[in-house]
């Protein structure tokens, strides 16, 4: 939906006017109370996307992850460098086998309905997100048993030391609000996003309007008002900034680099985070595949000529990787030796069980005469998947090798699935800080799309699990990740970067965020939105 620009200086004085106000809402089965709310200035967010769903328990997309960052607590938080504080949490203690987790929580949390938190919600938000939601169980594995012994104490069992546990940064949800849907919780549009965060949700006209609360009890954010505004189009909102029109954007491609790299006043950012998508070919290994034979998958990486790929995704930020923990975050291994671009070499590999026996062109499998035919599948609006496939196939065709190439407008992972007939599957994932989680992926439990295992792979990921200390945990995760290089399951082809931008000539406040990751939005934190500030308020 188009955006006209210039009504946004009228609407953001009337959401201030709003957030001066003292809003009188009627709590869930409570008595009537005052929200209030704090008076300041509302810093606009640009962005040319919309929320996939406001609805926690099946969002996986990364503008509503922002949201929930501001709107809802975890018992955990995570700080400017990544590393977690304690938000809902007062205090906390482990049992001597480190398997029971006895959680204090704070008694000063109400939910923006007036509703006191306590750790009923704890208890409703965890089962509720490892029985339904594929992006926060991961979180939640190993965790056997909750329940309350009053009203602001958890006690969490886990059937093995849980190292990530700090880590597990699920938004607590209402339970007086969500327990009618705890059957199909996807059905709930959750459009109120009643939470205990920092911010309160309303829908503003055009975007997505967050008010600070003027008695959170983690202390109030410096502006009066985050405010995502959407545009139609990237451009649209990079040119927004450069007017000074709004305050930021968020989710620019390369295309926006080079018309805000010069604007006076604008600071660019670029980098790649934890979260950045990891852009992958799988490929299925299972019996009788041709994946099957870990040789073939090496030959496949080597028909990959990355440079070229990066080099037509000039409109699609990325940077090229190998492993599956990208380069933002702090546990990424650095390949020695990674397996280079080399036609020769594929061919070599391929000739190992096939050759153009009837000299057509086209490879034919030596023990069946029959023609070697690939399928590989790719979302259509997959940009970087379509540029991607298509230096592939014709790599492979280069080989003899026929490619049938299936773009789908669905979910690709619901047509390659494990044990399926299909071959090379194009899709991405979302990283993250947590080594546990983001290794998951692997682990031969997690019913991973490849069919593919690893008993080397299980047992380091078994103490990776268990890891309390942070130096050890990146130890193993590299070690996982060499284990699942070496046999290839996946092909990592790189990993999105995240290019934002920042009126640094009015805001100041966020540069400790930038300084730690690089970058202000999308960092899983909301440390910067916290502490931004009007430039010229600071002395």
């Amino acid at each position: 939906m188009l955006r006209r620009n210039r009504t946004i200086p009228a609407r953001c004085a009337m959401l201030l006017l709003a957030a001066a106000l003292l809003l009188t809402l009627t709590a869930c089965g409570n008595d009537e109370f005052t929200l209030s709310l704090k008076e300041g200035d509302t810093f606009t967010i640009a962005v040319a996307q919309e929320p996939d769903s406001l609805n926690p328990v099946v969002s996986d997309g990364g503008l509503a992850e922002e949201l929930f960052l501001l709107v809802y607590d975890s018992l955990w938080r995570l700080d400017e460098n990544g590393e977690p504080v304690a938000c809902l949490v007062e205090e906390y203690s482990l049992s001597s086998d480190q398997l029971t987790w006895t959680i204090r929580l704070r008694q000063d949390v109400t939910f923006s309905d007036g509703s006191k938190l306590t750790s009923e919600d704890v208890q409703f938000t965890y089962e509720l997100m490892k029985r339904a939601s594929d992006l926060y169980s991961p979180y939640l594995e190993g965790i056997t048993n909750i329940y309350c012994p009053d009203d602001y104490t958890v006690v969490i069992s886990t059937s093995y030391v849980k190292g990530d546990m700090m880590y597990n940064t699920i938004p607590i949800l209402p339970k007086a609000y969500w327990s009618s849907y705890s059957d199909n919780p996807e059905s709930y549009d959750n459009e109120e996003m009643i939470g205990s965060g920092p911010f309160v949700y309303t829908n503003g006209e055009g975007g997505w309007m967050l008010q600070a609360r003027e008695d959170y009890f983690g202390g109030a954010a410096q502006v009066g008002a985050v405010y995502f505004l959407q545009y139609e189009t990237e451009t649209a909102a990079a040119r927004a900034l450069s007017a000074g029109e709004v305050d930021a954007c968020y989710g620019l491609s390369d295309v926006q680099i080079l018309t805000l790299d010069s604007v006076p006043g604008v600071e660019l950012m670029q980098t790649v985070q934890a979260r950045s998508d990891v852009w992958a070919m799988a490929l299925n290994t299972a019996e009788d595949s041709f994946f099957a034979n870990q040789s073939m998958r090496e030959m496949l990486e080597y028909c990959l000529d990355r440079s070229t790929i990066f080099s037509l995704l000039s409109g699609e930020a990325g940077e090229s990787g190998y492993v599956w923990a990208s380069t933002g975050t702090d546990y990424s291994l650095s390949l020695s030796n990674p397996r280079g671009y080399s036609l020769d070499t594929a061919k070599n590999i391929l000739w190992g069980v096939a050759y153009d026996l009837d000299e057509d062109g086209y490879l034919e499998y030596y023990n069946t005469d029959e023609e070697v035919v690939l399928s590989l599948y790719s979302n259509a609006q997959d940009i970087w998947a379509s540029k991607a496939g298509t230096v592939l196939v014709d790599a492979l065709e280069s080989l003899g090798v026929q490619v049938e190439w299936t773009r789908t407008d669905d979910d690709v992972k619901t047509v390659c699935k494990a044990g399926g007939s299909w071959d090379i599957c194009l899709y991405s994932w979302q990283g993250s800080e947590n080594a546990v989680v983001a290794g998951y992926r692997f682990y031969s439990e997690s019913g991973d799309i490849t069919s593919w295992s690893s008993s080397e792979y299980d047992s380091i990921y078994a103490s990776l699990r268990s890891s309390l200390d942070r130096d050890a945990v990146r130890t193993l995760a590299g070690q996982l990740q060499q284990v699942a290089y070496d046999e290839c399951p996946y092909i990592i082809l790189g990993y999105a970067r995240c290019v934002q931008a920042i009126r640094s000539d009015s805001w100041t406040g966020y540069e400790e965020m930038v300084a730690a990751s690089g970058s202000i939005f999308g960092t899983g934190s909301a440390a910067a939105y916290m502490a931004i500030t009007r430039a010229e308020t600071v002395e």
